[in-house]
């Protein structure tokens, strides 16, 4: 004998929400998120190295704060430590960045360009990328571009922006 079956229709989004009842609850992924800064630095050291007429290589480093307020870096101190090689006041420039806050430091790697002008001002742009972190900004993972100008022979003054994804907060155990 044959039985006629009811056929329900189910909106989709209706079934979807059944499926996610049924589903394992999983912690959420997390996203990246815009965030950026600017800072101020102070050259500490330098030691030029020439390589030929018009053509020098850097070792140096700085030191300054970010401010970037309402971020989890606003107020760190910054340090850089990189390498600029220089023909004619321009050339390419890499290091590390490194923020320390009382929670933890976050140091990234970069790499740009550093340019000087006809009027001696000098200027950098360039990318950077997360490469390690500790305390609570283990696990931070980003990217993004800065750019600075030197304000004097020594100082300088920039901002940075990007994508960053921080590590989720630890759940208590009560």
């Amino acid at each position: 004998m044959y039985r006629r079956s009811t056929i329900l229709a189910v909106p989709p989004a209706a079934a979807f929400a059944a499926a996610l009842s049924l589903a394992p609850v999983l912690p959420a992924a997390a996203l990246a998120m815009p965030m950026g800064g600017s800072f101020t630095g102070r050259v500490d050291s330098q030691a030029p190295q020439v390589l030929g007429p018009n053509e020098v290589k850097l070792q140096q480093t700085a030191s300054g704060i970010n401010t970037g307020p309402g971020t989890p870096l606003d107020g760190a101190r910054v340090q850089w430590v990189e390498t600029v090689t220089l023909k004619n006041g321009q050339g390419p420039v890499q290091g590390t960045i490194t923020f320390t806050t009382p929670g933890g430091t976050t140091s990234s790697l970069y790499r740009g360009t550093v340019t000087t002008d006809a009027q001696g001002r000098v200027t950098a742009t360039g990318t950077y990328r997360d490469s390690a972190a500790t305390g609570e900004f283990a696990g931070t993972k980003g990217k993004g571009s800065f750019s600075l100008a030197y304000t004097s022979k020594t100082d300088f003054a920039g901002q940075w922006q990007g994508e960053v994804t921080l590590p989720g907060q630890k759940s208590s155990k009560r």
